[in-house]
């Protein structure tokens, strides 16, 4: 498309707080509304919001022309770009190789399948570092983009955004408030040089000579907080959350990275305290010929900041785009800004994307100068030979799920797809067949005589067992929605019913009785994130099944409602982590893991009359979150953590004093484990499928 697109007056106020570096917005048409990232690369600019990525010639800044747009891409949430190649990440979808080199037909080559929500992006050589929260950084080699492969995981706090730099990468980590720095110049030896104290929860980086930008909000962290104002929001009251340095970490710090493994702070400004949960994600960009750094700060609107003197850098102007159904938000969210010649570009969730002229902005070329050695090393992910058994698939594909039935095991493992493995009576795997077709397999569960899985971009699938290799496909549903473009998880609750869910808006709950036409019938919770929250089976004689609705709260389904299932009750006051989960203990008592111990919940109970927390009790051992599972066979419990790479294995035969029968470190990144004959089977990402001995 060569048309040029039109522009109209952005509705926005002009908030100007010093030397009015910003001019009149103007809003560009032809994209959706809810822009989340932009990334300038030479005279393109990359823009993705929602499920659409879209491509733009930008000679004329202040005229951007659409030149070429795919779709299908999940939640686009940053955007790399290296020789017209594209590194999308989207959150649940993962990471998206897009082949921009004909701008006017952008194409997918591939979709890698990160180890969790795929977040910061950046890009050096033939190296991806993809920023994936709690589990840390992955280093991904992209040498073939139709076929990219894991290279190593290294973990962080919780790596929101990363920038590299001449052998050293950069991770800001959101809610530790922490600079993470690794030296990454050889692949087989990647080490963290650095750890530093930002002055709120981190996010966005970014590099210009030897100073190093950190944008930040939420809270202020580490520092003294008594001389920063109690912030007051409805927000923060229904969290009891109303204490000084609440809210007060929006701002800029600035540090000295000349000696990468010694970061030197210079200096920090703060923007006015605000907060707000949700969308807070946080950016700074510099420009080629001044020393102002645009800040994209959300809710909190635009910054333009002035660091000539890094030790007292100071805000000249603000920009903001009301919300009308929101007057308590300064702004909707500004979810990312690109630096161009003479403006900014600006991706909002509600005002679309944004020209906006600004004075002392350039355009830059940033320099990455020599990238990582060594791009063709493969973590080797050891097993302690003493403790398991172990099988891997002989394609790359990570073990993402398993379900065990008989002596037989399921092993959902991502790319490399569906095996079925056969437990030995001398103990070890024994590969018997696998599932023809689809290629990729990142859930699967059995029940009764069916095996279901989600199977990425081709849905999800319905088969009989015919025998233990022998599959019939019976039934598909195909993508939720949109913006639901990757089937991940699947859980058959009854004959009738089974939830589908690409961990992207919650979940959907299926009637299944007629696989010839599935149909929804209600859909439920929003948390984002790998971890599987709805607990295994139903308590209450059928009845009853929780799901965690992480950081949010607690959601009950009544499976028997009539005329058909329902939402019976949620808590307000009582929630647990996205590091926790819930199980069926027996049928009146559901297990609920959380702050490294563990409660019964009855069936359908929610918060207590007087709103008082849940009296949570410690497991003993090492302190940990998990995600619970029992073994029906006896009262023994496993829980594993993908983040913290543990499984644990306790007795709960005294419901007041479970024992620790065993616990382990493992190389891989652990999904919900199952049992046979009284002993864990756990998926373990890259490591593979576990047996313990």
């Amino acid at each position: 498309m060569k048309t040029t697109i039109a522009f109209a007056l952005c509705c926005a106020a002009l908030t100007a707080v010093g030397d009015g570096v910003f001019g009149v917005p103007r809003t560009v048409a032809g994209t959706s509304e809810r822009i989340m990232a932009v990334c300038l690369d030479g005279e393109r600019l990359y823009v993705g919001g929602g499920p659409n990525f879209y491509v733009f010639d930008v000679q004329k800044p202040l005229e951007p022309k659409l030149l070429g747009q795919v779709a299908g891409l999940g939640g686009v949430r940053q955007i790399a770009v290296h020789n017209g190649m594209a590194y999308v990440s989207a959150r649940e979808a993962g990471l998206w190789i897009v082949d921009a080199t004909d701008p006017a037909h952008p194409r997918v080559r591939s979709r890698f399948d990160c180890c969790e929500l795929a977040t910061g992006v950046d890009v050096a050589g033939d190296v991806v570092f993809l920023g994936q929260r709690q589990n840390g950084v992955e280093f991904i080699d992209v040498s073939d983009p139709d076929h990219p492969q894991h290279i190593a995981m290294r973990k962080t706090d919780e790596s929101q955004s990363v920038k590299y730099k001449d052998g050293y990468l950069y991770s800001g980590d959101w809610g530790s408030g922490k600079l993470t720095v690794f030296d990454v110049r050889d692949l087989r030896d990647i080490r963290r040089v650095a750890y530093e104290d930002l002055y709120g929860y981190g996010d966005g980086v970014w590099l210009k000579g030897t100073r190093l930008y950190a944008a930040t909000g939420h809270h202020a962290k580490n520092r003294d907080v008594s001389k920063l104002p109690a912030f007051d929001s409805d927000e923060l009251r229904f969290r009891n959350a109303v204490k000084p340095g609440a809210g007060c970490g929006h701002g800029l710090d600035i540090f000295d990275v000349s000696d990468p493994t010694k970061p030197r702070r210079l200096g920090r400004v703060d923007y006015p305290p605000f907060y707000e949960r949700g969308l807070d994600m946080w950016t700074a960009r510099t420009s080629a010929n001044s020393d102002i750094v645009f800040c994209a700060a959300t809710h909190n609107g635009l910054f333009a900041v002035d660091c000539a003197d890094p030790a007292q850098p100071k805000v000249v102007d603000r920009w903001l785009s009301p919300v009308a159904k929101k007057p308590e938000w300064p702004s909707c969210c500004i979810a990312s800004v690109a630096v161009g010649d003479g403006c900014v570009y600006v991706g909002g969730m509600g005002c679309g994307l944004v020209v906006l002229p600004a004075k002392g902005a350039a355009r830059e070329t940033f320099a990455q100068v020599a990238p990582p050695a060594n791009v063709s090393y493969r973590e080797d992910y050891p097993t302690d030979e003493k403790a398991f058994w172990v099988w891997k698939p002989s394609v790359p594909g990570q073990a993402r799920a398993v379900a065990v039935t008989g002596d037989v095991v399921y092993a959902a493992c991502g790319d490399a797809g569906l095996h079925v493995l056969e437990i030995q009576s001398a103990g070890g795997f024994k590969k018997i067949g696998e599932l023809a077709g689809p290629s990729r397999v990142f859930d699967v569960q059995v029940a009764g005589t069916r095996l279901y899985t989600a199977e990425g971009e081709d849905g999800y699938g319905v088969y009989e067992l015919e025998g233990p290799t022998k599959f019939r496909e019976i039934g598909r549903v195909p993508q939720l929605s949109s913006a639901q473009t990757v089937a991940l998880c699947v859980w058959p609750i009854n004959a009738n019913y089974a939830v589908f869910s690409s961990r992207n808006g919650g979940c959907r709950l299926y009637d299944i009785s007629d696989l010839a036409h599935p149909k929804v019938v209600l859909g439920f919770g929003s948390c984002p994130g790998w971890d599987k929250y709805l607990m295994d089976a139903p308590i209450g004689n059928g009845r009853y099944i929780a799901y965690n609705n992480a950081h949010q709260n607690i959601v009950w389904l009544d499976m028997l409602a009539s005329p058909q299932p329902r939402v019976s009750c949620t808590t307000k006051y009582n929630r647990i982590t996205l590091s926790n989960g819930i199980c069926r203990f027996d049928e009146n008592r559901a297990l609920v893991t959380s702050n490294a111990g563990y409660l019964f919940l009855s069936p359908n109970e929610g918060d207590p009359p007087d709103h008082a927390q849940w009296t949570v009790k410690r497991l003993p051992g090492p302190a940990s979150n998990g995600i619970p599972r029992k073994d029906p066979e006896s009262t023994r419990v496993v829980k594993t953590s993908r983040i913290y790479r543990t499984v644990a294995l306790y007795d709960f035969a005294d419901l007041d004093r479970p024992e620790l029968l065993a616990h382990w470190n493992v190389s891989g990144n652990p999904d919900i484990a199952a049992f046979h004959k009284g002993k864990v089977v756990v998926p373990c990402g890259h490591q593979g499928v576990l047996l313990q001995k």
